[in-house]
């Protein structure tokens, strides 16, 4: 369909412009006849105006045949004047049959009469509405092209986006796998018993985890029961050592989250936080929000003098990632090290249904907030996310540190 015709504000600007064209079109036709007043002129003018308005309609078709593009200079200025004449010659047919008409009717009479001059003058005002008409519609393909270009980038985006969070989740199985497959391994010789326990839940958790894991989003509650069944599989390690408390806010369940979000959070508060302590501590993880936000802490002991333990730099690193990717502005991460405490706060908006938040959650991609540097948030020294550089800056540093998050780059590798 042509475009113009497509659409009802495009339609309603075009007869508008047409209706102003014919009213000033009338107004030099009585100011040229003295003997026609401004009825009689915009009677003579405005038919005639509307049907040049239905003929310029056709510069598309020439437009698109000779698209400046592709099309050489001369042929462009050829097509176009052999348009322009064409109908220039129809409306001034249509002007002629018109004043023919109206001629014949005692109200008018000679008023109307169309001299050579008048008739020249016509046909010329055709030719250049028409040029005008043909420049329109150069304006709009171009405007239509770029909307078109836009369209597609943004789907390249979104795709781009998609894929890049879907292998941002495939991290997080191998990489809990492995440090599940290190736990069972500890067990073998040790605590034989344990190690079988410690299988059987582990498969329990990748059986959550798979039909969890191909969820783009999941509730809260969700995420917090797989929570407490990793812990649950540590703790049959560690035994008495490891103690936890997760907290839930009974009004927060509902809300969506991406799946294993808090998983490298909890494998580090373990791993870096209770390994290395002899009398082991408490892993906390609670849950709150309000009408707009969700703010989720995980806060594990640590030894500010254990030797540095270098990770692998997956597991803070994704959740900066998948927070930006998902949230962008809106999310923010901080991290603390005080009084032999490490914690790691999460706050993004919160969303109850796919894709609604309850507050405005940004374009996907601009991401403000997630703060964990990528080299010092793997499962670094001494406390859940830093790495040997970062542990000794961290250690001097207290109260939170927060930094501007990284948007991830389109397309390319991390």
């Amino acid at each position: 369909m042509h475009p113009i015709l497509g659409s009802a504000r495009r339609r309603n600007l075009y007869l508008a412009s047409w209706a102003m064209i014919g009213t000033l079109g009338a107004v030099a036709w009585s100011a040229a006849n003295a003997g026609a007043g401004i009825g009689v002129a915009l009677a003579v003018v405005v038919p005639p105006c509307l049907v040049l308005a239905f003929v310029c309609l056709s510069a598309r078709y020439v437009c698109r045949a000779a698209p400046l593009a592709a099309a050489s200079l001369g042929r462009t200025l050829v097509m176009h004047a052999g348009a322009g004449m064409v109908a220039a010659t129809v409306w001034a047919a249509a002007w002629t049959g018109w004043t023919g008409v109206l001629a014949g009717l005692p109200a008018f009479g000679n008023a109307v009469r169309l001299t050579s001059a008048q008739l020249a003058a016509v046909a010329t005002a055709g030719v250049l509405l028409f040029w005008l008409s043909s420049l329109l519609h150069y304006l709009l393909a171009v405007f239509d092209q770029s909307r078109r270009a836009e369209a597609r980038e943004l789907g390249l985006e979104v795709l781009a986006r998609e894929a890049e969070l879907k292998a941002l989740r495939a991290q997080i199985d191998p990489h809990f796998l492995f440090n599940g497959l290190q736990s069972i391994s500890a067990l073998t010789s040790a605590d034989p018993a344990g190690a079988r326990r410690m299988c059987l839940r582990l498969a329990d958790f990748f059986r959550s985890s798979v039909r969890f894991g191909g969820e783009d989003e999941i509730r809260l509650e969700d995420e917090m029961a797989m929570v407490r069944a990793y812990l649950d599989i540590e703790k049959v390690r560690y035994g008495p050592r490891l103690e936890s408390e997760v907290v839930l806010e009974p009004w927060c369940g509902s809300c969506r989250v991406p799946p294993l979000i808090l998983q490298p959070l909890v494998e580090n508060a373990v791993r870096h936080g209770i390994r290395p302590l002899v009398d082991g501590g408490v892993v906390r993880v609670t849950a709150r929000c309000d009408e707009a936000v969700v703010r989720v802490r995980v806060r594990n002991p640590f030894d500010p003098e254990a030797a540095a333990q270098a990770g692998t730099g997956v597991g803070l690193a994704n959740v900066e990632r998948r927070l930006a990717a998902r949230f962008g502005r809106e999310a923010v991460v901080r991290r603390r090290r005080e009084d032999g405490w490490f914690e790691v706060d999460l706050r993004f908006p919160r969303i109850e249904d796919a894709g609604v938040s309850g507050g405005d959650a940004g374009p996907v991609g601009e991401a403000r907030g997630v703060v964990e540097d990528a080299r010092a948030s793997g499962e670094g020294a001494g406390a859940v996310g830093g790495d040997a550089r970062a542990s000794g800056e961290d250690a001097r540093a207290s109260g939170y540190d927060v930094s501007p998050a990284r948007t991830p780059s389109r397309g390319g590798s991390r």
